[in-house]
């Protein structure tokens, strides 16, 4: 099991700078992967994604490179001297037409910048990830090993809390059958009460005894509680899963809806009351079920 939160850090020293990567994850419903890169390093982005992408499932993961050391960026000045030689004319022509007496200089140039063009220097897309992976590679490692240990102890938290629901439900099956016992014969009492002040003879019998299935089928919540301790042993075995938590969210819910229509139809102020707790339990599993990856 593992949280969707943590942090991890990662240096690698090449030449003479260094290059530091920070990895940091938040819950989200999917993978959100936000980077901040320096310009040196942005054809890298979508090879960064990717690998990203391949150690980790959900959360939002902001990943920061930084280097300090000797000016990584080196610029080359690329000059357009066909584009100069027709700039120095146009001056000579204007200066000659406009009758101007001051000399042309090469300050007169540099107020026509058009032709000047800085060019960062192209580095082959290898030799910028050997750079970047090391650090980038020990960030992600410290950061899977943070969400890993958050995720144990979200585990026990939530193997404690299924103890106790565990233990509610056997509470609902211990008086399954009084209380549907009960029911049957609140039931019967009233039937012999009707029969009493109703004919009989005067009553359709295959439709009495079709309303009367029915209205039994009413009182028993077997099915219900087998499904909820059925849900109870898979919330378990999913646990057990790497990437468990929109599973386990799923589970929960099928949890909440038979639980609620379990209570329904009991129709008893003792499991009304258990059904809160359980209900309580579950929300509770799912406050902490929004962590897991």
């Amino acid at each position: 099991m593992e949280s969707m939160t943590g942090f991890g850090k990662g240096v690698s020293q090449t030449g003479n700078y260094t290059i530091t990567v920070y990895a940091k994850s938040l819950n989200h419903r999917y993978l959100d992967i936000s980077l901040r890169i320096p310009k040196r390093y942005t054809f890298l982005e979508e090879k960064i994604r990717k690998f990203v992408s391949q150690n980790f499932k959900r959360g939002k993961i902001d990943i920061q490179i930084k280097y300090t050391g000797t000016e990584l960026d080196e610029k080359e000045i690329s000059v357009d001297i066909s584009l100069a030689r027709k700039l120095k004319k146009a001056l000579i022509r204007l200066k000659f037409e406009l009758g101007f007496e001051d000399p042309l200089t090469f300050s007169d140039f540099l107020k026509f910048r058009d032709y000047l063009v800085l060019e960062e220097k192209e580095e082959e897309l290898e030799k910028l990830w050997e750079e970047v992976f090391p650090a980038l590679n020990n960030a992600l490692k410290e950061l899977k090993d943070s969400r890993v240990k958050e995720g144990s102890s979200l585990k026990n938290i939530l193997e404690d809390y299924l103890k106790v629901l565990t233990n509610e439900v056997s509470q609902i099956e211990k008086l399954k059958e009084k209380i549907i016992e009960e029911k049957k014969e609140k039931l019967k009492t009233k039937i012999e009460e009707l029969l009493k002040e109703f004919d009989l003879k005067k009553i359709d019998e295959n439709r009495f005894y079709q309303e009367l299935v029915y209205l039994l089928d009413k009182l028993d919540f077997s099915e219900e509680l087998d499904r909820l301790k059925s849900h109870v042993l898979h919330f378990k075995n999913v646990m057990e899963e790497e990437y468990c938590g929109k599973k386990l969210d799923f589970i929960c819910q099928e949890m909440f809806r038979e639980i609620n229509t379990l209570s329904n139809k009991a129709q008893s102020s003792e499991i009304s009351l258990i059904a809160v707790k359980i209900k309580d339990l579950i929300e509770k599993l799912r406050e902490q079920i929004q962590n897991i990856a």
